[in-house]
């Protein structure tokens, strides 16, 4: 998942204040144990493989053709073992090349969930995407980045796909870890190259090769994309917050980890907390969970703000934390690097970005004795050096040049044209590009999409 809080409703003032009157004995008791089981279930590896097997067998079992087929997807993100997924590509390879790559879209496998939701596909209007290269009229394909799973299948949908996958290649980002393997097989059938589609995790890199190959994983994850021309850090000694979270109000985030540590902390550090309402969490919630877990901080919540607000307090923080056990890539990480705010995260946590913690831009806890890592952590805050390492590793401008030569490796080596370069991209909670001119010079190209291939993008600047 990236990170930014963007949305419809935005809230200038921030809300503060210690969590009031602890909960009765008994609601404290029920919200603690909730935050800490919940999910607990779903992370242990011998039972994701477990019903793994348990879908393979059911997706062999069942009469009904589209539940077998979902069947055969779920299973696919549920397996870790070897030997299952070898079953598994086994089955799905044969159904992934013409003629049987049409069974995917005939029966609608696997994607109810993005009907009716906030990006309901029988829109076709792409969100959050960009073109990156304009088509040669030597044959030579342009580039069209476009992030997340429900956008891939509002051009799938389209009327003109297979004229939109003969004149461009796709370049997505996925936004969890593992796949939704659904979004990449109704892409199956449309295009002899493959969709070029970043990783949410490295990981993630294996477990693409079973839509191979319709897919062609790209080594880039969404926290690769950052712009270090928006972050102005502050002078350390100039910071007036002690401990920054940015992660959405969702359960999956774990803020009690957080409030749990707090307990032994001092009571006087200035703790902000930067979220996202979700369904069923607000920043009520937020305060309840802390009360449960005796918060004596006060807290200072910000929910819905903009990104240039977000980036003006990760740019004020001694530290930044994300908590989360399983998540996609996650930006906010790297965003604090460039703020030059050491992270840390969990030591056992499958988040894309943990990759890049090192002794220079954070640390990785342990679940034992977690308030008392959190106090070495900020008493060491000042020795790391985020900022200089994310400046040499993982700038937008760097990644920009990854996925221009792995794009122009590809088009050579089957004696594809590529003469033109693509136009270097970003993230600013949306992607966009970097230099200004360049997405003037491609608006009249996206003005052709509706009428050319069945299909609009939404300007950014619009909001998606």
């Amino acid at each position: 998942m990236v990170s930014g809080v963007d949305g419809a409703r935005r809230t200038g003032t921030p809300s503060t204040g210690a969590p009031s009157a602890t909960p009765p004995i008994r609601g404290a008791f029920r919200i603690r144990w909730r935050a800490r089981w919940r999910g607990v279930l779903a992370r242990t590896r011998l039972l994701a493989d477990v019903h793994a097997v348990l879908l393979l067998m059911r997706s062999v079992a069942t009469r009904s053709r589209a539940r077998s087929l979902e069947s055969l997807l779920t299973a696919c993100r549920r397996a870790t073992w070897r030997p299952v997924r070898s079953v598994l590509r086994r089955r799905i390879a044969p159904l992934l090349q013409s003629p049987a790559s049409s069974v995917w879209q005939e029966h609608g496998v696997g994607i109810e969930r993005y009907y009716g939701s906030f990006a309901d596909i029988r829109d076709l209007t792409l969100t959050s995407s960009v073109v990156l290269k304009a088509p040669g009229s030597n044959g030579e394909k342009g580039v069209l980045y476009s992030s997340f799973e429900y956008n891939w299948l509002r051009i799938a949908k389209s009327p003109g796909a297979l004229e939109f996958f003969r004149d461009y290649y796709l370049v997505g980002a996925s936004s969890w870890s593992p796949p939704d393997y659904a979004s990449f097989a109704h892409l199956a059938g449309l295009s002899e190259d493959p969709a070029f589609i970043g990783i949410s995790n490295l990981a993630d890199v294996a477990a693409y090769r079973m839509m191979a190959p319709v897919i062609e994983p790209v080594p880039i994850m969404a926290c690769d994309w950052v712009n270090p021309d928006y972050y102005q850090p502050k002078a350390r000694a100039d910071r007036r917050i002690d401990i920054l979270m940015v992660a959405n109000w969702l359960p999956f985030k774990r803020h009690w980890l957080l409030f749990e540590a707090l307990r032994h902390l001092p009571r006087n550090l200035s703790v902000v907390l930067v979220g996202r309402d979700g369904e069923g969490r607000t920043e009520k919630e937020i305060r309840a969970e802390a009360r449960a877990f005796g918060v004596r901080q006060d807290l200072e919540l910000h929910t819905n703000i903009d990104i240039e607000r977000v980036t003006s307090l990760q740019c004020d923080a001694r530290i930044s934390l994300l908590f989360s056990a399983r998540e996609g890539s996650c930006v906010a990480p790297v965003e604090g690097f460039f703020a030059d705010t050491p992270v840390g995260m969990m030591e056992d946590c499958h988040v894309g970005s943990k990759a890049y913690i090192n002794n220079q831009t954070g640390t990785l806890f342990g679940r034992t004795g977690l308030g008392r890592q959190l106090r070495e952590f900020l008493d060491s805050a000042d020795r790391y050096t985020p900022r200089r390492w994310a400046l040499d590793n993982v700038t937008c401008h760097l990644t920009s040049r990854r996925l221009n030569d792995q794009l122009a490796g590809y088009a050579r080596a089957r004696h594809q044209p590529w003469t033109v370069d693509i136009a270097p991209l970003c993230w600013r909670y949306l992607p966009e590009h970097v230099r200004g001119d360049d997405a003037r010079r491609f608006q009249s190209i996206v003005a052709t999409f509706p009428d050319r291939y069945g299909f609009a993008i939404r300007p950014i600047a619009a909001g998606s």
